[in-house]
């Protein structure tokens, strides 16, 4: 599938990020971490330079997982908004960008694990090539994944590791989770291990800029809550949290469920439960993230975007709608109030 609005693959992103330094060297300020296997994870600012600095608020929004694609195509699209007043297919943007750009930094990491995008047999998952349980046996890769049981709901039967060495494992294949940070280990980079590439990003971004809010894009199948497309997730240890920052988070995710409504998705409620995965309602990110999730946690605010991922029911233009929702909600929260002239929800 190629389409001028959907840039995924590390090649894409490489080039575009490379097309707007050249472009707009007042607005883009952008530097590369190399993983083991060469592939760049980019970091990206967006502002406007030249206005004061200290009055600004910062927001980073980051894809940890190869196999979500659409947060990196909802990154790219934004990042493309702000610099050119444009959608990445040409279409005109109705954002106030002048405002966006005077009043905040934007952080975006487009892809975390361009390693494992690079091995996407395909740029975005709609169910059409892949059952569920063929797509995640093919995102985690580690042995039978699944028990043979099918009533049983996924996660209790669910094998998944957060890092793991071929000198140990005889994996019949690498998953697209997984990040090879040496001869022979890999991590996965949404679960906090600090050998990967994505927290060394992270980590670096919040030594030159404080993080005022933190997105992390993800998408989720959404088995077990059948009739929702998107969900914002409170952190893993909110109930630990003081409790003006748990309001915080609340609050924004609140504010993302109204505008996932607004955009035509189907949001579950916001669940304060602690149950890893209730059959219904956002509940929590999970409990024991470790690393600098857990630190963005504790520093917050902190949520997570959950997209539905490899469903016919949520298709490529379905799943960029309600990213770039998310970003621009999340944007608005930010700044309190939403920019003069941007569009309720994304044009």
């Amino acid at each position: 599938m190629e389409r001028r609005d959907w840039l995924v693959y590390p090649w894409q992103v490489d080039a575009r990020v490379a097309r707007w330094l050249e472009r707009h060297p007042d607005t883009v300020r952008a530097e590369s971490l190399e993983q083991y296997t060469r592939h760049k994870v980019w970091s990206v600012a967006v502002s406007d330079w030249s206005a004061a600095a200290e009055a600004k608020r910062t927001i980073l929004f980051c894809v940890p997982h190869a196999h979500e694609p659409a947060g990196t195509a909802g990154c790219m699209n934004a990042i493309e908004q702000l610099v050119s007043g444009r959608h990445l297919d040409g279409a005109p943007s109705t954002l106030d960008r002048e405002r966006i750009l005077q009043a905040a930094v934007l952080l975006f990491i487009p892809d975390g694990n361009p390693y494992g995008r690079s091995r996407c047999p395909e740029p975005v998952s709609e169910g059409r090539r892949y059952n569920n349980r063929e797509f995640i046996n093919m995102v985690f890769g580690i042995g039978a994944l699944y028990s043979t049981e099918p009533a049983k709901p996924r996660w209790e039967t669910f094998k998944r590791v957060s890092a793991f060495s071929v000198r140990e494992e005889a994996p019949a294949r690498i998953g697209l989770a997984y990040e090879q940070v040496d001869e022979y280990d890999y991590v996965e980079p949404g679960r906090g291990d600090d050998r990967a590439t994505l927290a060394r990003a992270i980590r670096r971004l919040g030594e030159r800029y404080a993080l005022d809010h933190v997105l992390a894009l993800h998408q989720t199948e959404f088995e077990g809550r059948e009739g929702y497309n998107c969900m914002a997730m409170l952190p893993g240890i909110q109930a630990e949290l003081p409790e003006p920052l748990q309001r915080a988070d609340t609050s924004w995710a609140e504010a993302l469920n109204t505008a996932w409504r607004r955009a035509g998705g189907s949001p579950t409620p916001i669940d304060r439960g602690i149950a890893d995965r209730p059959p219904a309602g956002a509940g929590l990110h999970r409990r024991g993230m470790g690393g600098v999730w857990h630190e963005l946690q504790a520093a917050g605010p902190y949520l997570v975007a959950e997209i539905q991922n490899n469903s016919p029911l949520t298709p490529a233009e379905d799943q960029l709608l309600l990213m770039d929702t998310a970003i621009w909600a999340s944007v608005a929260h930010l700044l309190d109030d939403a920019p003069e002239g941007a569009p309720t929800t994304p044009a």
